[in-house]
């Protein structure tokens, strides 16, 4: 499914403010799927939680009475799940927009956790890195991208990439086409 694809190459119906009319992006990426599965995880335990936590709850008594009234762990439950619904909506969005977009003249990084968006264009880019850390790193093909620039933006780092060497090796030919075409 190409809309939660992590490497979306030439992707549709995708727009950005600021965008050229001539413009067209290249490629998307978003932080592998992978990185997802801890809060994934924490989001399953979650929703488990009230399922093992209200039956014993509601069958608390002292001296024959109930001690929790069963409308207060109704109560109870529905917080919870508004409070679990939120945390995994937060937490997709948080994924799903925080995006490094490269067009066929600039590179855009948007980061959604403080609405900050860099970009400079691809004449710019001096170097472009890829670094994979750690055992699972190499074992899943998971990295980090950074772009050199010499503008104001002195460094783009875009981490826990799918498969950097090949996103690095993108960018770099995109950014060897245009400095071959303006000469530089």
């Amino acid at each position: 499914m190409e809309i939660l694809s992590s490497f979306i190459k030439n992707p549709r119906k995708t727009t950005y403010g600021g965008e050229d009319n001539d413009e067209k992006i290249i490629f998307l990426l978003r932080k592998s799927v992978i990185v997802n599965i801890n809060w994934v995880t924490v989001a399953f335990i979650l929703l488990l939680l009230p399922l093992f936590v209200s039956p014993p709850l509601s069958k608390l008594t002292y001296m024959g009475m109930r001690v929790i009234n069963p409308g207060f762990i109704l109560a109870l439950n529905l917080f919870w799940y508004i409070f679990t619904i939120g945390f995994i909506f937060q937490n997709f969005l948080a994924w799903y927009f925080d995006v490094l977009m490269v067009t066929n003249k600039k590179v855009i990084d948007i980061d959604q956790s403080c609405t900050d968006v860099s970009e400079t264009t691809l004449s710019n880019v001096q170097d472009v890195s890829s670094k994979v850390k750690g055992t699972w790193g190499v074992v899943l093909d998971i990295g980090d991208i950074f772009i050199q620039t010499s503008a104001e933006q002195r460094e783009f780092e875009f981490l826990d990439v799918s498969n950097p060497s090949k996103v690095r090796d993108e960018i770099a030919d995109l950014v060897a086409k245009i400095k071959k075409r303006n000469g530089s």
